[in-house]
């Protein structure tokens, strides 16, 4: 990185960014994408039981299929592509990986084996990837620093309407299909219900891609300068060069979110399996009940965090993002400690509820804070470095710890409550102490 490089975010004025009809409208749609994206992720965890039959898998290759399968790819082409977002067109990256995640997602009902299914979900999570560096990138670019919290907290909640729609609409599609006359496909025979339900989910997202292909790219703003006025070309090394210079401050960002979407994952994979296997409710129940949870409870979680954090930072506090994202963290712990085990699925409902809202807390704040200090380009990078972490730690790990605990020490699938107990203990402490450290960091550092 070439020495006397700095920020340019000082110039920039209001009247240099996009009318604000143009760049909310971008975010809407960037939005529906994040939230399709979801749907197609997590409709499976709705099927656990039909494709465990059908395939005759134990859950411990339910959980891979769950999560280190999509999270695998997710993670390993999340860097290079965040680099292309830093460098070429953003919007042509995110309508070719959605395009790819959609026809992936209806490649899944295809599927006559364990390994085919695993592809599949490889395919999603290469085409997924693409998606939130750039669109986050776009989005920093559509906004001003002081108008972004809002903007980047809208498309956050497309985490929680994508999977509450995947649990209310998975559990609506999976009995409207399960009712009605079987699907023959050339070639490939009958399908199960299951099969035809990835196939019905996965096409529509193939519209919004279109719809995002006619959109315009924004200006790049923020961009680092030399001391001649020009922009710093930036290497893979000197990235990594500068993110290990600030571990102070993007360590613990990384390691609390990491540990916390451990949770998160674990809790979006097992749920409904929960709910059926110990609670004895049907798929469509604990889809509809979930995800009102979802649907309500995360974005309610966005909006009160944001403007929490916004408070915080407008009274001169630096960390006030990251102190917003410590109460989030507060709020989780109760959830998490008693949704597993409590025998009244009712009262387990009321528990869950929290395990969004405080996700969703932390996150809006997490991500403000971070893009709000990094330059432009290094975001589209920083936040796939930042997905990797998440992914290598919840998608993989979320899923799998519960199986292999379910599996291997209680060997009981009837235990897989006390098996997300034991995970949850396991992690609480750690996350909240490291989103904790993260608010002196953000307030030593200069901006």
């Amino acid at each position: 990185m070439e020495q006397g490089a700095t920020n340019n975010s000082e110039v920039e004025d209001a009247s240099s960014y996009p009318s604000p009809a143009r760049a909310w409208g971008l975010v809407l749609l960037l939005t529906i994408a994040y939230a399709v994206s979801f749907v197609d992720r997590q409709i499976i965890s709705l099927m656990v039981s039909p494709i465990k039959a059908d395939l005759q898998l134990s859950d411990t290759e339910i959980s891979l299929l769950l999560g280190f399968a999509f999270g695998l790819f997710y993670t390993l082409m999340g860097i290079p592509l965040g680099r292309a977002a830093d460098r070429y067109n953003r919007r042509n990256l995110i309508v070719a990986g959605m395009t790819l995640w959609c026809l992936m997602t209806a490649a899944s009902g295809l599927a006559r084996n364990f390994m085919h299914l695993f592809m599949a979900r490889l395919g999603i999570g290469v085409g997924e990837a693409a998606l939130s560096p750039a669109a986050l990138s776009m989005i920093s670019d559509s906004f001003p620093p002081d108008k972004r919290t809002g903007p980047i907290g809208f498309y956050n909640s497309a985490i929680y309407v994508g999977s509450g729609l995947a649990m209310l609409l998975g559990g609506a599609i999976i009995q409207i299909v399960s009712n009605s006359p079987p699907v023959n496909v050339p070639f490939i025979g009958e399908l199960a219900p299951w099969q035809t339900t990835f196939i019905v989910v996965g096409t529509p997202g193939l519209l919004i891609a279109l719809f995002i292909a006619f959109t315009r790219e924004p200006e790049r703003k923020e961009i680092m300068i030399s001391e001649d006025g020009g922009a710093v070309e930036l290497s893979l090394r000197d990235v990594v060069k500068y993110l290990w210079g600030k571990r102070y401050l993007y360590g613990p960002v990384f390691v609390g979110m990491a540990v916390v979407a451990v949770v998160n994952f674990m809790f979006l994979a097992w749920i409904p399996t929960l709910y059926i296997r110990v609670h004895a409710w049907d798929v469509s129940s604990i889809g509809y009940a979930f995800g009102i949870i979802l649907l309500i409870f995360g974005p309610l979680g966005i909006a009160l965090g944001a403007r929490l954090g916004d408070y915080f930072a407008a009274r001169g506090d630096k960390g006030g993002h990251a102190k917003a994202g410590f109460v989030g963290s507060l709020f989780m712990v109760p959830g998490m400690i008693f949704t597993p085990v409590l025998p009244s699925p009712e009262l387990a409902l009321i528990g869950l509820t929290l395990i969004p809202f405080g996700m969703a807390f932390i996150t809006v704040n997490l991500v403000t804070a971070m893009l709000r200090v990094t330059p432009n380009q290094l975001r589209g990078l920083t936040y796939a470095f930042f997905l990797m972490v998440l992914s290598l730690s919840g998608t993989t790990f979320g899923p799998t710890l519960v199986a292999l605990i379910t599996d291997f020490v209680f060997a009981d699938e009837m235990k897989i409550g006390y098996s997300m107990l034991i995970v949850s203990l396991g992690t609480a402490f750690f996350s909240n102490f490291a989103i904790y450290k993260s608010i002196g960091a953000f307030r030593s550092e200069k901006t």
